[in-house]
């Protein structure tokens, strides 16, 4: 009589279990969620970094002319004097973001001073044939445009450019010592309501200078001006800078003694 053989079960060999493509279509969602979620921070960090080294704004920082020489009783200084513009918006990730203010800052890191000049928007600049105040034209045809404009009128060249909704230097200050590359971790919001050529670098570098020259503590300086005019109701309607006491005031210019 033939021997009935005894089944062993392998070990190596899963055993069938009437709920596993359940299992296998949960782990399949845990995975596609976590890497949902993975992806859209990395997009959403993504797009907050690419508010800085903002190539519009560096194209019309190379548009600018640069300064022509002054005449008068005066001398150019020798050192390297940094300026930053700042445009003052409503919304710096708009198509066609609003002008409120502007404002310009002068780095003479040689000689150890800065100054914050406030930058009236109802100067005048000249653009194919007519004649704008600054907030018109930067509202019209919008910032690329108009900042070679704004620098050609104070006769200067401006080294960079920052477009936002609050005062930038406050929020640059507190970047200092900050790793370059967690810039937007530290201060994802700042960030995110700018526009900026600087990178996270400069940012950071820019940071700790402020801080050596007290520029989170500057007073904002009046603008000297030429021919201002006011219409019936008393709104300034001609400005133009007076260069040569600005020249002064900022240090840019000396005068002969």
């Amino acid at each position: 009589m033939p021997r009935k053989r005894e089944r062993f079960e392998r070990s190596d060999v899963p055993r069938d279990n009437p709920h596993r493509n359940l299992i296998a279509l949960a782990v399949l969602l845990v995975i596609a969620a976590a890497g949902f979620t993975l992806v859209d921070t990395l997009w959403s960090r993504v797009k907050v970094e690419s508010h800085m080294d903002d190539p519009d704004i560096a194209e019309a920082i190379g548009k600018q002319d640069g300064p022509t020489a002054l005449e008068g009783d005066f001398y150019y200084t020798d050192n390297d004097i940094e300026k930053i513009l700042f445009l003052h918006v409503d919304d710096a990730g708009a198509d066609r973001p609003q002008l409120v203010g502007a404002q310009l800052l002068l780095i003479d890191e040689a000689g150890g001073t800065a100054h914050l000049v406030d930058v009236p928007i109802t100067v005048r600049v000249s653009a194919e044939g007519s004649v704008y105040a600054f907030a018109e034209y930067f509202n019209s045809y919008g910032f690329e445009a108009a900042i070679p404009l704004i620098t050609a009128s104070f006769n200067l060249y401006a080294n960079h450019v920052i477009m936002g909704t609050e005062s930038p230097w406050p929020p640059i200050i507190g970047l200092a010592g900050t790793n370059p590359f967690d810039v937007v971790g530290t201060n994802s919001e700042f960030v995110e309501n700018i526009r900026t050529d600087m990178g996270g670098g400069e940012l950071v570098e820019h940071g700790a200078l402020f801080q050596t020259l007290g520029v989170g503590s500057l007073e904002v300086e009046e603008c000297p001006v030429a021919g201002e005019e006011a219409n019936e109701d008393g709104e300034v309607t001609q400005v133009s800078v007076d260069l040569v006491p600005f020249g002064l005031q900022t240090g840019i210019l000396i005068a002969n003694e």
